[in-house]
């Protein structure tokens, strides 16, 4: 800061002050401190504050800026002109002050970098916690080896080409390998990519900003987007993209990021793609809807796989696969009505007493126990019953069972909606021995006719009827 003092004794003073000022840090045992604090003596604070009162009224009376300062010099020069020493002395201290501050701005203007601070629990060394990123604009298709890697990467995703895509890519686990292949049935191409690179915080690597316009398959108009990848070199000279980075190198690319160009890259991209939305109500749904579907695909995909993958089974294992813990007997929690079918609205035939020991003769979905009621047929709500007697029968005498029943569904004659919570299973049988009719996904809704107390829930599945563990389904 360039101060105007009024007079050769208020330049005077103002030396003097700076100089106490200065020692008086010098000499406190705690000068450091007070430094980083932000702390300065007491005494300098008010001097100062003086002088730039003082000055800022002065500058309303003459004027600002340039013609400011120009008069007051003069004024200086000239009631200091009958003290040649103290002329002298103040012509070399307005030039000190005049050549720092230049350097000042010339440091200013040379600083080009912004510093990444590592979080003081990371477990990077202390000798790396900061890192530089330099401010450097975003280079538009500069490198002709990384545009080609990523020209490459693109077509591949287009084919579904998993063996280009791992010989490019640092890793590429199995649920991304299923969702590229599964994805690609919908790619008819990438017509425009533009490749935007900025430096990379190792030798030869750069952070990528991918700005593509994708077209699927029956939609004539492309849809914009832009996808980030960190890009690195070989021992050989080749490029790859490399996804198993570490946190210094997290921080780094989330700092560059930030950088306003990139913002400015995802702003226009993102104005692009409402507008395309907005004009194709038919595009917009379908990539409304092409996360679901390819969430169901890759669950089933990745359920088939896995299933190929497993071991098979031990003999004695599958064997008791095959037994079935069922419940015989339940006890009334409390005094509960008994009606003649499973419905609040049916007849009541009568009542349990507090403990009362029924047989079970089937539990339902919506709900309602059959019991064994004083030699007839009863329902009750199941909330009213607990577990009080179990056996353990075979898979087959179960299916026996549940094929003489022929109720599989309420009195009333309605089925219940339900949801997978997992991929899963579909069966002919209610054991994991009966015939695979096929697989279903997780959140598929599903046709309850019955839920057996073997564990198992019957469904209509492709016009007919099969089971699922009811493990799966609520």
């Amino acid at each position: 800061m360039l101060l105007y003092l009024s007079d050769c004794n208020n330049f005077v003073i103002f030396l003097l002050s700076t100089h106490l000022c200065t020692r008086s840090l010098m000499d406190r045992t705690e000068a450091s401190d007070a430094f980083n604090a932000g702390s300065i003596p007491a005494g300098c604070i008010c001097f100062l504050k003086g002088v730039f009162m003082e000055n800022q009224n002065r500058k309303d009376k003459v004027g600002g800026g340039v013609k400011y300062l120009k008069v007051h010099l003069i004024n200086l020069f000239l009631m200091c002109k009958e003290n040649r020493k103290t002329t002298i002395l103040t012509a070399v201290f307005l030039a000190v002050v005049i050549v720092a501050l230049a350097l000042s701005i010339m440091a200013e203007k040379k600083s080009t970098t912004t510093a990444v601070i590592v979080p003081e629990d990371s477990s990077i060394d202390a000798e790396t916690e900061v890192v530089a990123v330099p401010e450097e604009a975003l280079e538009k298709d500069a490198y002709p080896e990384v545009n080609n890697l990523i020209k490459q990467y693109y077509q591949a995703l287009v084919e579904g080409d998993m063996e280009t895509i791992r010989s490019i890519k640092s890793s590429v686990d199995d649920k991304e390998e299923i969702t590229i292949v599964e994805k690609s049935a919908y790619i008819e191409a990438y017509p425009m990519i533009t490749v935007y690179t900025k430096k990379g915080p190792v030798e030869g690597s750069f952070v990528a900003y991918v700005h593509y316009e994708v077209k699927f398959l029956d939609h004539d108009i492309t849809v914009p987007g832009v996808n980030p990848l960190y890009i690195c070199q070989r021992e050989d000279g080749s490029y790859f993209i490399n996804e198993d980075v570490d946190a210094e190198t997290v921080e780094y690319i989330k700092t560059v990021t930030a950088h306003n160009d990139v913002i400015d890259l995802y702003n226009t991209v993102q104005v692009q793609y409402n507008e395309v939305l907005t004009q194709n109500e038919e595009l917009s749904a379908f990539l409304t809807q092409l996360p679901e579907r390819l969430k169901e695909s890759v669950s089933l995909a990745l359920a088939k796989k896995e299933a190929e993958n497993a071991p098979e089974e031990p003999e004695e294992v599958a064997a008791a696969a095959e037994e079935i813990t069922v419940v015989t007997k339940v006890k009334a929690t409390d005094v509960v009505n008994v009606r003649s079918s499973d419905s609040v609205e049916a007849d009541r035939i009568g009542k349990t007493t507090q403990g009362q020991i029924l047989d079970l003769l089937e539990e339902r979905v919506n709900g309602w126990s059959k019991v064994e009621f004083e030699g007839k047929e009863g329902f009750i709500k199941s909330e009213f019953l607990e577990p009080e007697e179990t056996m353990v029968v075979s898979a087959e005498e179960v299916q026996a069972a549940q094929e003489e029943t022929s109720d599989s569904t309420s009195e009333n004659g309605e089925t219940t909606k339900g949801t997978l919570t997992d991929t899963v299973n579909v069966r002919r049988t209610a054991g994991t021995d009966g015939d695979k009719l096929g697989q279903l996904a997780e959140g598929s809704t599903v046709e309850i006719l019955e839920k057996l107390s073997s564990g198992w829930t019957k469904i209509k599945y492709n016009d007919g009827e099969a089971y699922v563990k009811s493990d799966f389904v609520e």
